[in-house]
């Protein structure tokens, strides 16, 4: 069974500048793409990155007619509290398939900020903080998406040891579980956190912590905003999941989950 990934960026994308014919060379059946909805994103002087979902649904219509191939109509919510009302007008006037879940910024900074790249930036331990509770509100009220990305977005910039993010934040996390297992939203595993980040630590301590509470919807994404990335390392991210007894993923579309195993999938 051809797979498709889950978590793609294009030039609609605040920061990428990929065009969707890279991505049709790749020779896809089906394929979405995940454009980031940042609301007074500061690494864009403060002002909301709203993608526009109207050329996205062009482009639904003329990859269908001219490549066969099916696009998924898909969104990356950046959420920060207070937001929760202007993003779901904007989400309300489009009928998406994907709809992601992200912490970002907090309006004044990035979470992948640094002191060198932002003098606004606080302590490592207070930026982490902040996320993780950011991270815990998000997954609370904005409830109505489908996978919560790149959980470890927060940490990816700082050198945190994982026995340091396991003392200072296991009982915040196990609470971010609950609630998106509650809300029946997937975990993410993030192909460009563990390759490129070098956060494979991080998700061997989280994955187990998850089963043990209950969860058991698993995405894969490779977070590209290249197609060279598309399906980033996932062969790598089958064997991670299998090594802990997991052989299925969730594949959606309309909002509707297909549980699909990893034993019968082929990557591009």
């Amino acid at each position: 069974m051809n797979f498709y990934d889950q978590h793609c960026h294009t030039h609609l994308s605040f920061d990428s500048e990929e065009s969707i014919d890279n991505y049709l060379a790749l020779g896809l059946e089906k394929l979405t793409f995940t454009e980031h909805l940042d609301l007074d994103n500061p690494v864009n002087g403060g002002h909301d990155d709203i993608p526009d979902f109207e050329q996205a649904v062009i482009w639904q219509q003329e990859m269908k007619e001219k490549n066969d191939v099916d696009l998924l109509l898909g969104v990356e919510v950046g959420y920060v509290p207070g937001q929760e009302d202007r993003l779901n007008e904007i989400l309300s006037s489009y009928d998406f398939d994907i709809k992601l879940l992200s912490c970002h910024h907090n309006r004044i900074y990035d979470y992948m900020d640094t002191k060198e790249t932002n003098a606004k930036v606080e302590s490592s331990e207070q930026m982490m903080d902040q996320y993780v509770d950011q991270l815990l509100e998000a997954v609370t009220h904005m409830t109505d998406v489908q996978i919560m990305t790149h959980f470890d977005y927060g940490f990816r910039v700082h050198d945190a040891s994982l026995e340091t993010i396991q003392e200072r934040y296991t009982e915040k996390i196990t609470e971010i579980f609950q609630q998106i297992i509650k809300h029946e939203i997937a975990f993410e595993l993030n192909s460009k956190s563990i390759v490129k980040y070098k956060n494979l630590d991080l998700y061997k301590w989280a994955i187990p912590l998850y089963l043990s509470l209950g969860g058991k919807l698993f995405t894969l994404g490779s977070d590209a905003h290249l197609a060279s990335d598309y399906m980033l390392a996932f062969n790598d991210l089958r064997k991670l999941l299998q090594q802990y007894g997991v052989d299925e993923v969730a594949l959606y579309e309309k909002e509707q989950a297909k549980m699909v195993k990893l034993s019968e999938l082929s990557f591009v």
